[in-house]
C-alpha cells in the first residue's frame, strides 16, 4: 500500500488536490473585481484626462443597458487592464471565450433588469435582479461573468465592462436553468 505525504508531493499535484484545478489558479479566476477603468471612465473622466464614453447616459448605468455575458477558463480577468481591453469582445472578452447557448443565453449576453443602487455608512452598492437563461439551456466549463454597458458605443471602448464576477469554478447545466444569484451586497460595491 501507497502513502502519500504532503512532505513529498510535487508543487503541482498540491495545487491539484486543492479545490480549484491548476488551470483555474493559472489562468486568473481567482475572485470578482471593478475594472480600474469602470471607475475613471466615465465617472471622472474630466478629472483624469480621459475621454468620457459615447452613449453612456446622464443617469448613467441605473438607466444604461447593462448586459451579463459568460466565460470559460481562457478569460484572464485584469482589473488594471487597459481601457481599450475591457470591453465586450476585446482583450480576453472575445467572443472565443464567451460560454454561450444558441437560444437561452447568446453571445453577447443577457440584460440585468431592477437595477438598484443603494448607499449605506462606507459603502455603496449596484444591484439587479438575479439573472437566468430564458429557459432549458446546456453551458459548460462556464467559470465567470463579464457584466458591461451595452450602451456605450465609443469614447473609450464600445460596450465598456464595469466589472468581472467569478462563481468559484466550473458551473455547468445539461438541459436545466442557469442562474446567477448574485452577492447579497450586489454585483459590485465601493467601499471608503
Amino acid at each position: 500500500m501507497m502513502t502519500r505525504t504532503w512532505w513529498f508531493t510535487p508543487a503541482w499535484q498540491r495545487l491539484a488536490l486543492a479545490s480549484k484545478t491548476i488551470k483555474e489558479i493559472l489562468m486568473g479566476w481567482v475572485d470578482s473585481r471593478v475594472f480600474t477603468q469602470s471607475v475613471l471612465n466615465p465617472l471622472t473622466a474630466s478629472v483624469w484626462s480621459t475621454t468620457e464614453p459615447t452613449g453612456y447616459g446622464a443617469n448613467g448605468i441605473s438607466t444604461d443597458n447593462m448586459l451579463v455575458a459568460l466565460y470559460n477558463v481562457n478569460a484572464t480577468p485584469d482589473r488594471d487592464a487597459a481601457v481599450t481591453s475591457i470591453g465586450y469582445n476585446t482583450g480576453v472578452w472575445g467572443t472565443g471565450n464567451e460560454v454561450t447557448d444558441a437560444t437561452n443565453w447568446v453571445a453577447g449576453g443577457r440584460s440585468l433588469a431592477s437595477k438598484t443602487y443603494a448607499a449605506g455608512t462606507s459603502v455603496v452598492n449596484f444591484d439587479a435582479a438575479d439573472l437566468a437563461g430564458g429557459g432549458n439551456l446546456t453551458l459548460s466549463a462556464t467559470y465567470g461573468c463579464l457584466v458591461y454597458d451595452n450602451s456605450i458605443s465609443g469614447g473609450t471602448v464600445a460596450k465598456q465592462g464595469m466589472c468581472f464576477n467569478y462563481f468559484g469554478g466550473t458551473q455547468s447545466v445539461t438541459g436545466g436553468t442557469f442562474t446567477i444569484v448574485w452577492d447579497a451586497t450586489g454585483i459590485f460595491k465601493f467601499t471608503t
